[in-house]
């Protein structure tokens, strides 16, 4: 056997900051530590161990295009202008545009990606709901396409978003309380959005406005260009195997809300061909 990975040098391994490391091990259930006496001492890893999941992270991992952010820009960008409220959660607080903005096309590139994976992974073909509605939609698989023709889903499908280094799927008490707003499967996305990508997209023209400033030298060769990014299809899961919680750790919430571990999902090839074939 190698020589077993200290947590340093595993997160090092798969090439994750060490917040992520420590989320994705303590938190969420993505990989386990070696056996320790009585629970006690330096954490270790086996190395074999953590090479198959990186593997099977790389397998779940969608790459996003410049399309593909302008279709989730022109959505998010359709939400604000029609005057949709969003707040941050358990508050009356408005959020900023910016991060209305990033919440939106984050929520969307997900469902793009989810839409690439079934398509490359498995040859299957689904339509998103990109529409703008009144009400919220809880259905993000509008339709699924078989030998050129659209049908109904056979089941209701949500798919739902977060940072890269959370270890939850995280569910509000209405969306899984109130009928028209829960699905009975959901899947949970970790796309790796930058949360400069507006300056990225407006580079340009921004250093047209600032070029003559003052202090623009000193940073001029540090504003990044856009580049493609990428979203994990963490794995997915049914209503009902959703834990009902006040918290998570690390976050106090206010109310209820229903979870699940994202090393918990179902991820595995076999798992999702079973979702596919629900569908």
């Amino acid at each position: 056997m190698n020589k077993p990975l200290s947590k340093k040098e595993a997160a090092e391994y798969l090439s994750l900051d060490e917040k992520t490391f420590a989320n994705y091990f303590q938190n969420a259930d993505e990989f386990k530590c070696m056996d320790r006496k009585s629970g006690r001492g330096r954490y270790y890893f086996i190395k074999d161990e953590l090479a198959e999941w990186a593997v099977a992270f790389k397998w779940r991992t969608v790459e996003l295009t410049f399309e593909d952010y302008s279709l989730c820009l022109d959505f998010a960008l359709a939400q604000h202008f029609r005057g949709y409220v969003l707040s941050d959660w358990g508050t009356a607080r408005q959020r900023e545009f910016g991060q209305k903005i990033t919440n939106w096309v984050k929520g969307q590139l997900a469902e793009v990606a989810v839409k690439k994976f079934f398509e490359k992974e498995f040859d299957v073909s689904v339509e998103l709901d990109f529409g703008i509605h009144d009400n919220i939609v809880p259905q993000d698989i509008i339709g699924v396409i078989e030998k050129g023709e659209k049908r109904d889903p056979k089941i209701g499908i949500g798919i739902k978003s977060s940072k890269p280094k959370s270890a939850y799927l995280v569910l509000g008490e209405n969306e899984i309380n109130i009928k028209e707003r829960r699905s009975e499967f959901y899947i949970f996305c970790r796309p790796d959005i930058p949360d400069d990508h507006l300056l990225r997209l407006t580079k340009d023209r921004v250093i047209q406005v600032i070029k003559g400033e003052q202090h623009f030298p000193s940073y001029k060769d540090k504003m990044p260009d856009f580049s493609n990014m990428f979203c994990e299809i963490a794995g997915w899961c049914r209503i009902n195997e959703l834990e009902k919680v006040n918290s998570i750790p690390g976050q106090e919430f206010d109310g209820v809300r229903f979870v699940k571990k994202s090393g918990q999902l179902h991820k595995n090839k076999e798992s999702w061909q079973e979702l596919l074939g629900l569908l």
